[in-house]
């Protein structure tokens, strides 16, 4: 192992250790006190810094620095619960932001998911969620005007899942569902305040009804140092 390397895990190791004991909370030093501290160049504590970063110990804010990350949001994504819910039973504030909302026509991927044909529409929206004031996923969710009339009059800023729930009678649904590791390209990027090509979990779901009819494809695009996915499914042998 070169002295770089060494340098390096010695440093990230440090750093995790003082995280996990939370001897170090909030804001890290600036990069040149760190530098200081552990004697080393600015390289090597950057590689440090971007290891701590994937493991989700530590994020960057633009232009305000390194912080450590807070706690972490457990998230079971086949769990038919409101964002409301689920994070206010973990002790967390959450918001929403309602981005866009528009009616169209939809891409090929989701025409073929619902089984759409050309004359269909959509009603699709985009939102920011946020949990104790930091912004942790944008949803970007599309549901079929044919098998949801009128939910282009509802306010679509509000819990969807209650929506389906009280007003079109989806009290228990199916999911397909996909996760995977992916960038958090612009405009994403800004809505989560991070940078261009931040890691991030790409999660798709597709919804249907009781009979196995889809009505809902969703796009949520989280940051991964903001969850730990958690599924308690009961397995029978």
């Amino acid at each position: 192992m070169s002295t770089q390397s060494f340098a390096y895990a010695q440093v990230r190791e440090a750093l995790t250790k003082q995280i996990t004991e939370q001897q170090l909370t909030g804001s890290l030093p600036s990069e040149r006190e760190l530098c200081a501290t552990f004697d080393i160049a600015r390289s090597t504590l950057r590689q440090a810094l971007g290891q701590l970063e994937n493991m989700g110990l530590i994020y960057r804010k633009n232009r305000s620095g390194w912080y450590v990350c807070p706690r972490k949001l457990k998230y079971d994504p086949m769990q038919h619960a409101s964002f409301l819910q689920y994070t206010t039973a973990q002790g967390f504030q959450p918001s929403t932001v309602l981005l866009e909302q528009k009616k169209q026509k939809p891409c090929k991927e989701i025409a073929t998911a619902l089984e759409l044909d050309g004359r269909a529409s959509l009603t699709s929206i985009l939102r920011v969620r946020s949990v104790d004031g930091r912004a942790v996923v944008v949803e970007d969710l599309n549901f079929s005007n044919k098998h949801l009339p009128d939910i282009e009059k509802h306010d679509l800023s509000l819990s969807i899942s209650m929506l389906l729930k009280n007003t079109y009678q989806h009290h228990k649904v199916l999911y397909d569902i996909s996760v995977e590791s992916c960038c958090l390209f612009n405009p994403i990027a800004q809505h989560l305040d991070t940078y261009d090509g931040a890691l991030g979990l790409k999660v798709t779901r597709i919804v249907r009804d009781q009979q196995g009819t889809a009505f809902e494809f969703d796009r949520e695009f989280w940051r991964h140092d903001a969850l730990m996915i958690e599924n308690k499914a009961k397995l029978q042998f």
